[in-house]
Order: C-alpha cells, then sequence, then structure tokens
C-alpha cells in the first residue's frame, strides 16, 4: 500500500493559504489608487512598472549604486628608520626603562596652532591650547612644535594631558620647558615667548603609564650616557554588532588592527626622530612615565648649505665638503646613509655629481628599502626621500645615519594582547592592544649628522 505523507500535505495547505492571503491583501492595496503606499515593511508601486526610480522612492537602499569593492588604504608614507631598526643586528633586550651605555661623543601626523598662547604671571605649567583638528589628538600623545624653542635649543616637546572637543583645546605640558620662577620656581613652564598662531604640531608617539593596560612615546674615553625606552601603545575596537553587520566592502577587524600597527608605527618615527628624553609625572594624576630621545638630540655634527636667506643652492664643492665631514676624522663606516626632505632632496638632484649617478641607476638595497647610491672617494653615500620629514617641518633638512653605530634597545618587544571587555562588562567589543616598550641609541654621535639650510 502507497503511504500518505501528512508532512507534505500540510506543509503544501499553508503554502496555499499564504498564496491567497497575499493576493487578497494585493486586491486590497489596489484600492487605494495609484500611488506609493508605505507600510511598516516595505513600499508597493501600483499601477506603474517597476523602475529603478520607483524603487529609489519606495525603497532607498534595496538597490545599491556601484561601490568599488576594493578598498584603498591611503597611506602618507612608509616609516624606513623604524623598517631598518626592527631588522638591524645590533638589537639589545632590557630590563629597564632607563638604558644605560657608554658613547663617544659625538591618524593626519601634523596640526597647527588655531589660537597664539600667550604666557601670564609667572608662566604656566600647563594650558588649554586651541587647535585645528582635533579629532586627530588623543590623551597621553606627545607633540612637537616646530620654530618654538625649548629649554634645549631645540623645538618644543609637550606631553598631551587631555582634550576638549567642544572647546577644540588639548591641554599640553612641556617636557622641555623653561625654568620657572617666583610662584612657579623649581617648575618646568611654557616657553616665555608664546606659541604663534599657525606653529605646525608634529603629533608624536603615545607615552604609557607602566600600569596601562588601554590607550584612547667627541671623546676618546667613552662617556657614560643613556636613554629612556617609552611604551608605546594603540588599540584597536570593533564591536559585536559591528562585526556580525553586513558590509559593502570587505573590511574587518584584521584591517583596523593594519591601520593601528601602521599609524602606531609612524608615531614612532617621529619619536625616533624628534622626541626628548624625559621622566616626568603627568599633571593630573601624576602618573610617573618615560619618553624616548630622538636621534636629532644626540647628534653634535651639522653641515649646511646655501648662503642664507632664500638661497638653497647646493654645487659639487659643498657635496664634497659635506662627504669629507662625514667620513674623515671618525672612525664610522665607509657607506652611510641620509634621509632627507622633499627640499633638500629636489636641491641634491641638481648637483652634477650626484645627477650623473642617479641616471645611471645606481640603487642599493638595505633591509628592504631602496635608496639611491652615491660613491665619492671619501665613501659611500645612500640616500632616500623621508617625507614624514616634511610633514615635521624638515622639508629642506636631512640627517646622515651610520647604522653599525646605531642599536635598538627594547624592554618588551612588538605584540598584541587581547583585552576581555566583553567579560569584564565594560563594553560589547572585540579589543586588542598592540604595544612596544622601546628606545633607539646613538653611538659615536660623530658618525652622524644633520643638514640643515644657511641662516
Amino acid at each position: 500500500m502507497k503511504k500518505i505523507n501528512l508532512f507534505k500535505i500540510t506543509v503544501n495547505m499553508f503554502g496555499l493559504l499564504a498564496v491567497l492571503a497575499v493576493l487578497t491583501l494585493f486586491s486590497t492595496v489596489l484600492a487605494f489608487g495609484g500611488t506609493v503606499i508605505y507600510a511598516l515593511t516595505g513600499a508597493v508601486i501600483q499601477s506603474d512598472p517597476v523602475t529603478v526610480e520607483g524603487v529609489k522612492e519606495g525603497s532607498p537602499e534595496l538597490d545599491k549604486n556601484y561601490i568599488s569593492k576594493k578598498v584603498t588604504q591611503m597611506k602618507p608614507a612608509a616609516t624606513p628608520l623604524d623598517t631598518i631598526m626592527r631588522q638591524i643586528p645590533n638589537q639589545v633586550d632590557c630590563k629597564s626603562f632607563v638604558s644605560e651605555y657608554y658613547a663617544v661623543d659625538s591618524r593626519p601626523f601634523f596640526d597647527t596652532v588655531n589660537t597664539a598662547y600667550a604666557t601670564s604671571d609667572d608662566g604656566q605649567l600647563v594650558a588649554d591650547l586651541k587647535v585645528n583638528n582635533i579629532s586627530m589628538w588623543s590623551e597621553d600623545d606627545t607633540a612637537m612644535f616646530y620654530g618654538v624653542t625649548g629649554s634645549d635649543g631645540l623645538d618644543l616637546v609637550c606631553f598631551i594631558i587631555s582634550k576638549n572637543v567642544s572647546n577644540q583645546t588639548i591641554k599640553i605640558q612641556p617636557l622641555n620647558g623653561e625654568a620657572g620662577s617666583g610662584a612657579t620656581d623649581g617648575e618646568m613652564i611654557l616657553p616665555v615667548a608664546g606659541i604663534p598662531k599657525d606653529t605646525r604640531i608634529v603629533r608624536c608617539g603615545a607615552c604609557k603609564h607602566e600600569l596601562d593596560a588601554q590607550t584612547s612615546p667627541y671623546a676618546i674615553i667613552p662617556v657614560k650616557a643613556e636613554n629612556f625606552l617609552q611604551i608605546f601603545m594603540a588599540q584597536v575596537e570593533e564591536s559585536t554588532f559591528q562585526k556580525i553587520h553586513e558590509k559593502e566592502v570587505d573590511w574587518g577587524f584584521s584591517d583596523y588592527e593594519a591601520q593601528n600597527i601602521y599609524d602606531m608605527r609612524a608615531t614612532m618615527e617621529f619619536s625616533f626622530l624628534f622626541g626628548v628624553k624625559s621622566k616626568f609625572s603627568d599633571n593630573t594624576n601624576a602618573k610617573e612615565r618615560y619618553t624616548t630621545g630622538g636621534a636629532v638630540r644626540y647628534i653634535t655634527k651639522s653641515l649646511e648649505y646655501g648662503t642664507g636667506g632664500a638661497d638653497r643652492t647646493i654645487d659639487n664643492a659643498t657635496f664634497v665638503d659635506w662627504n669629507q665631514s662625514i667620513f674623515q676624522g671618525n672612525s664610522g663606516s665607509d657607506t652611510r646613509i641620509l634621509f632627507g626632505g622633499d627640499g633638500l632632496m629636489a636641491n641634491l638632484m641638481k648637483v652634477d655629481t650626484v645627477l650623473k649617478q642617479i641616471e645611471a641607476k645606481s640603487t642599493e638595497v638595505v633591509y628592504g628599502i631602496r635608496f639611491n647610491k652615491i660613491e665619492t672617494n671619501h665613501g659611500v653615500l645612500l640616500f632616500k626621500r623621508h617625507p614624514m620629514l616634511s610633514l615635521a617641518g624638515w622639508s629642506e633638512k636631512g640627517i646622515v645615519l651610520d647604522l653599525n653605530y646605531i642599536e635598538k634597545h627594547t624592554f618588551k618587544p612588538m605584540a598584541t594582547r587581547k583585552l576581555s571587555l566583553k567579560e569584564s562588562g565594560q563594553r560589547n567589543v572585540d579589543a586588542v592592544v598592540i604595544e612596544e616598550t622601546t628606545g633607539l641609541i646613538l653611538r659615536y654621535p660623530d658618525t652622524h649628522a644633520i643638514i640643515t639650510p644657511a641662516t
């Protein structure tokens, strides 16, 4: 006997009833005339063919406009110094924030000041400074103020204590400010000369406290020196609903993580170049912090070009003199590297000696970075345009480094750490912290140099 499938019959009956219900509803809708009728579950187009225009009016999100599925990540530049420092053999493990050694002598990345800062009374320990792009700043950032002189004669560097989005201000504390007097005697104050409007502010690495888990830094006889190792940190978060939400492009947590790692490395690059060695307690909660000293704070040799004013001429004689000063009188390597800003690189390309070897396509790859190679009687100079120098206001300046006399000292290598914010009931997000505690050490300062236009 043939078996009767009751389940199948029941499903078919419900399907027929559903079709009849839809037809009944459609007949009722026709009574309203040729208009678009909106309901809680959709939109109805009556008496007209279904067109793109009609669908756009009734359900704007139904037909998606064409969107490229490839998301192009626009990055201003690579980080050549950081890349080199991660690969050089001179890697030193440290067990302290202070690294002592013996040496012989020697999110956008910049903002501008909206309203000038002027000192008052006996000077200020901190100040609220109005800027033009408040969104790029975070608490615990460090910032270099190009052209504003600190107590060391170089650009002022400040710690960002906090920010006020509504007022467009950042609260700054000087790291290389001036000595106070009167009511501020024994304290470090912001420059008495003030900070002019439109001053360029370069965002350097974040400076974290050791308990922070999240974030929103010439002599024959060797002389003992030191640098501090800075806690650099970035944090990636993606809400649970954002994670499962349908997206028009393939963009997820790993992409956010990659972007944050790049941003962290870029700000570390600025700190390796321009940071101020400082051990301090922030004025809000008295937490002790360390910032690492950048290369420009340790280099003692300076080379100039041009005759001053607007003149930026580099001729063959100047280039020869540079190489003589770079390679002679020290026991450095036969090969040095030169990172230059846009302006300096443009002027170098006008030197016959350089241009001829560039046209001959003489290059050399160092730790995966391609440099132009210039051979001279004194030694080999490998030079490369460093776009981040221009972002820091160093377009017409350059830095010469001897890689044999640079070390990377690391307290804690770069690593990622998962935060249990969901489990702890703080936020319904997946979160990862990326952190590294490190600093750059320059030995034998006379083997390095800074190139600047004559004043």
